[in-house]
């Protein structure tokens, strides 16, 4: 390799800086015990905390915090002696066999990968990510995805490889069965296309970071183990007795107290209404004797009863006082006269019809008849349509004698007779008005109620007077005959003497009314005195879980409050993480970055070191804090995430394989020569695996390391199933054997068939006749000196030409090149041409010819 390829690019010196772990020291003596006692454990063993030095931790902290009583011994003050052995003996990779379960692999194949260089070369789907996705598995990359099997097989095989390897000078096998992140395989590094983004955009966390920067995490998660234990406590402290509250009753004054027990609860007020009298049981009796014969009582039953007669006495008042009031005089007198009316009306009428040749005698529907009759002359008169001259009906002329009758029935309708008929009627309507629709309903209830009875009131008797005058009047009334003279003084006596009933029966109402007041208002009082005595002395039993209950409550409030300063703890051990990765990590990786980003001309940008929870974590920014990927071209990424990989691979200091997988694909070819330098030069120190599908970029590899042969060449392929693998000496091309197969086999098919078929194939004859040609002028006539996919002349082969023999090879081999090109689609003819067609026999001659 030449000296310009290593000038800038060896591993950066280590920073000198202080210890990260007397800083992590100095910190934890400030600290409490308990902080000092986890720094002291991960110092110690460098190693997370375990459960059991957890619990010893949150032990210290409640003593500590004299949450317990102390009996831990003191936390002594740390010292720290520096120790910076990191050194890893060298992996490598030494042949993988046995591949079987992965994606469509054939079985079979042995991969052995140089020291230094291994190229595997396919075509794409040949099978070459099959064996990348085993490497990315073992190292558990970032971008390790799931592998499958060959999803076409009726049967799942198992996932398995074996992986020959060394450590040092120590030879070990690893069989392989599918999982992910296995040790010592974890410390390769692979790129691949997947993992651009990661390295141009993401916050990306250094894959490798020195043991003494996991120390700061270890002390961050032993912090967060004890809120974790601290908030367990609380949400147990948190825990009530659920059956405490209903041990009291919900109305006595106490039970908005015992149901919000509390770190604010005031003890002494609870304590105070706690009841100590000996004498408490016997008062609670006491009280539920008298309790119960207060809600015994019958005097709401009475008092229904006697509001009852109440109501049914002023009803009854009112229905003697309405017959009372009746004027009986009057309303017989209307009764005769209505009587001389309607026998006068009937003289009348009979008089006035006499000679009307009247088909019947005259009564209510020839009246009704009558009056219909006027209503509709009315109308008539009303829209001036009348014609008195002219029958109401028909339209008919009137006769004299038809008018006369019309006259009659005008001055009937116009009697004053049947106009005192309709006064007096309204008379007697308006006097029986209050009789027949008056209201005594409860009344006669009672009455029919109690008539079998024998508990009947002593103004029972008086009811049903009253009772039997209401009927006969109301019988009377609505027969519309005479009724009774004596009805209003029969009325009067009777009114008098149900007030005088109603008054005493009232007074009653109301002294019921008053004692069942008193009742109540002793019933409430007795039921509040035994709810407060029954919560008083349940207060007592209940003392100790109350007082439990409201230390755990003070407790938990205690937790929180100390819980609070966690958080800031573990932002104090991240600021120390920070300080501790920027001296140790991020400066040596900023200059290996500049570094790797000029051997790739990767574009310049800004690199922003940041840390969260104790994690150190890289960030690319260009101008404007704008992402790297929406302003840099595809090309660019990729070979700006290379310089990223490369700068994080270095700075652990390689010791295990670095693979690539299609590292140049996106890349112009000046680039792809710039990585495959790059690439080249650090296989030089190391083993260094490539997959690619470029054919340029494994030939440029190949031809950097012609002198120092520390590369070996293996070509997958999927000829005889994916992933085939066998060791060459380059990319595969054709050759003059392959090609001469494909000659005699076409002109063997040709001589077996006719017509068409026999011209097709002599067309493709020549095809194969044109490409022989051209391999044979690299291959034989020029020995090699300038191959296809080779970026140099070999100079060293020129002398190797068979000058004499050129002249006649050359004149052949062009002759036949030229009537080839005639024969083949490949190239278009003149018209002159295009009508002759090849045949077998000449691509037999021209065959042999060439042969010869």
């Amino acid at each position: 390799m030449t000296a310009d390829l290593t000038a800038g690019l060896s591993d950066a010196e280590v920073s000198t800086a202080p210890d990260p772990r007397t800083a992590l020291a100095d910190w934890a003596n400030r600290s409490d015990e308990w902080v000092r006692s986890i720094v002291r454990h991960v110092l110690t063993s460098g190693e997370p905390l375990t459960t059991e030095a957890v619990t010893a931790t949150y032990t210290l902290f409640r003593q500590e915090k004299a949450l317990d009583k102390r009996v831990s011994p003191a936390e002594p003050t740390l010292a720290v002696v520096s120790d910076t052995d990191e050194d890893e003996l060298p992996l490598a990779i030494t042949k993988i066999s046995e591949v079987s379960g992965v994606n469509a692999l054939v079985t079979g194949s042995v991969i052995e990968p140089h020291i230094g260089l291994t190229i595997l070369y396919g075509e794409n789907g040949t099978g070459k990510t099959g064996y990348s996705r085993i490497f990315k598995a073992l190292a558990n990359s970032r971008t390790a995805d799931t592998i499958l099997g060959d999803i076409s097989a009726t049967e799942t095989q198992a996932r398995t490889a074996k992986i020959d390897y060394s450590v040092g000078a120590d030879t070990q096998t690893f069989s392989w069965t599918g999982e992910r992140g296995c040790p010592p395989f974890t410390r390769m590094s692979i790129f691949d296309s997947p993992a651009v983004n990661y390295h141009v955009d993401d916050d990306l966390e250094y894959v490798y970071v020195p043991t003494v920067l996991s120390l700061f995490n270890h002390v961050i998660a032993g912090i967060k183990a004890v809120q974790s234990r601290i908030d367990e406590a609380v949400e147990a402290l948190a825990v009530a007795d659920a059956g405490l509250l209903r041990r009291f009753p919900r109305h006595a004054t106490v039970y908005p107290l015992i149901e919000t027990l509390g770190a604010s609860t005031d003890l002494a007020v609870l304590e105070a209404r706690a009841s100590v009298d000996p004498k408490a049981e016997e008062r609670l009796a006491e009280l539920r004797t008298t309790i119960a014969a207060l809600e015994a009582n019958t005097l709401t039953a009475r008092l229904g009863i006697e509001q009852r007669a109440e109501r049914v006495l002023i009803q009854a008042e009112r229905a003697a006082s309405m017959l009372a009031g009746f004027d009986a005089h009057g309303y017989n007198g209307n009764i005769a006269r209505l009587a001389e009316l309607r026998s006068d009306y009937k003289t009348f009428r009979d008089e006035l019809f006499q000679a009307a040749d009247l088909p019947a005698e005259p009564e209510e529907t020839w009246e009704a008849f009558v009056q219909s009759g006027e209503a509709y002359r009315m109308h008539l008169a009303a829209v001036g349509a009348h014609d008195d001259s002219r029958c109401l009906y028909c339209r008919q002329s009137l006769s004299p004698a038809a008018t006369r009758l019309v006259s009659k029935y005008a001055g009937y309708l116009a009697d004053k007779i049947s106009s005192d008929i309709k006064a007096v009627t309204k008379l007697l309507r308006e006097a029986a008005a209050p009789v027949v629709v008056g209201e005594a309903g409860e009344l006669v209830t009672f009455v029919r109620e109690y008539a079998e009875r024998g508990d009947q009131p002593d103004f029972f008797s008086q009811l049903v007077t009253l009772d039997e005058l209401r009927t006969r009047t109301r019988a009377a009334v609505g027969e519309g005959a005479l009724v009774s003279l004596e009805i209003s003084a029969d009325a009067a006596q009777l009114l008098a003497g149900l007030s005088a009933k109603r008054e005493v029966v009232a007074g009653q109402v109301r002294d019921l009314q008053a004692q069942l007041a008193n009742r109540t208002t002793a019933l409430a009082d007795s039921k509040t005195e035994l709810t407060e005595l029954v919560a008083a002395i349940e207060l007592a039993k209940s003392w100790a879980a109350i007082e439990a209950q409201v230390r755990r409550a003070k407790e938990a409030d205690r937790l929180r409050l100390l819980g609070k300063s966690l958080p800031g703890l573990c932002r104090n051990v991240t600021d120390l993480a920070k300080s501790a990765s920027d001296q140790l990590i991020n400066q040596n990786f900023d200059k290996l970055f500049i570094e790797e980003c000029e051997a790739l001309r990767a574009p310049s940008l800004k690199l922003e070191f940041v840390g969260r929870q104790g994690r150190a974590q890289r960030r690319k920014v260009l101008s404007g804090k704008h992402k790297p990927s929406k302003v840099l071209s595809e090309g660019e990424q990729k070979v700006l995430a290379m310089a990223d990989f490369l700068a994080e691979a270095r700075l652990a200091g390689i010791t295990a394989p670095v693979i690539f997988d299609d590292p140049v694909s996106s890349l112009d070819h000046r680039r792809l020569r710039e990585v495959a330098r790059r690439v080249a030069l650090l296989a030089e120190e190391n083993q260094v695996i490539v997959f690619t599908h470029d054919i340029f970029f494994a030939t440029t590899l190949l031809s950097l390391f012609e002198k120092s042969k520390r590369c070996t060449y293996f070509q997958i392929t999927d000829e005889a199933g994916k992933g085939r693998v066998t060791r060459a000496t380059g990319p595969r091309w054709d050759s003059l054997s392959n090609i001469k197969k494909n000659i005699v086999a076409t002109i063997k098919a040709a001589n077996s068939v006719e017509g068409e078929a026999r011209a097709a194939l002599v067309s493709t004859g020549y095809d194969w006749i044109r490409s022989w040609c051209e391999v044979f002028t690299e291959q034989e006539l020029l020995q090699g000196v300038t191959q296809r996919y080779q970026p140099n002349v070999r100079m060293t082969s020129l002398g190797n030409i068979k000058t004499e023999a050129l002249p006649v090879a050359i004149s052949t081999v062009s002759e036949i090149f030229e009537e080839a090109c005639r024969y083949i689609d490949g190239h278009s003819q003149p018209l002159v041409t295009l009508g002759v067609s090849a045949t077998l026999p000449g691509l037999e001659a021209h065959w042999q010819e060439l042969q010869d």
